[in-house]
């Protein structure tokens, strides 16, 4: 640990304030003191007076690029490579590794619905505030943009909430549920009027359609 602080600060003054940091996480898991203290001496007096460690200058020939630090072995190559380009070159290119900060791990997403990439399905809708309102269809899209077309006026299951409860819900993903993965739009229209003669489901509008005549 005290190598990859070595390696990832950018000047002495940060070097330390890692050991500090270090000296107090082991403190906490109970390590001896003198021996954490020991430890860190002898690190330091043996790799930093042996090592040219970058010092904060105003230099103008100094450049420093600030990277994202994925693991010990990235950096130690770019190191390495900024270090070659370096001797190639005027100006003195430096690394300065920073890690990811925990809140970015620990931010909240957008919680999207379980149907939300489901497409080629067959689906059945079932009202929430009655026993006789459910519609058995299909998609070849993303299941979410079609609920969101139920919502229109001409949609049965639209009519449906207006005529017998004067509102529609917001959220209409609740109520759906899959009935079958599909791999075609043929097979799609095949196991929607399967579901549709096994279940009756009364808000299907009842026509002459081609669907209706594969099975007729």
């Amino acid at each position: 640990m005290l190598q990859r602080a070595l390696l990832i600060s950018s000047s002495r003054q940060h070097f330390t304030n890692e050991c500090e940091r270090l000296e107090i996480m082991f403190y906490k898991l109970k390590y001896p003191q003198h021996m954490v203290k020991a430890t860190i001496r002898r690190f330091t007096d043996s790799r930093i007076t042996a090592q040219q460690h970058p010092q904060t200058t105003n230099d103008e020939n100094l450049v420093r690029v600030v990277l994202p630090f994925k693991d010990q072995r990235s950096a130690d190559i770019v190191r390495n490579r900024l270090k070659d380009l370096s001797r190639k070159t005027t100006v003195t290119i430096q690394p300065v590794f920073v890690s990811q900060k925990i809140n970015d791990l620990l931010k909240i997403r957008e919680k999207k619905p379980s149907i939300v990439n489901q497409q080629r399905v067959v689906y059945k809708f079932s009202c929430d505030l009655c026993d006789t309102g459910y519609y058995i269809g299909y998609t070849m899209r993303h299941l979410h943009e079609r609920v969101e077309e139920h919502k229109h006026k001409q949609s049965s299951i639209c009519k449906h909430y207006m005529s017998k409860h004067g509102t529609i819900p917001r959220d209409l993903t609740k109520n759906i549920r899959v009935l079958r993965k599909c791999k075609s739009k043929f097979e799609c229209l095949l196991y929607e009027m399967l579901f549709i003669q096994k279940e009756k489901p009364p808000l299907n509008v009842q026509s002459d359609s081609l669907r209706a005549k594969l099975f007729m």
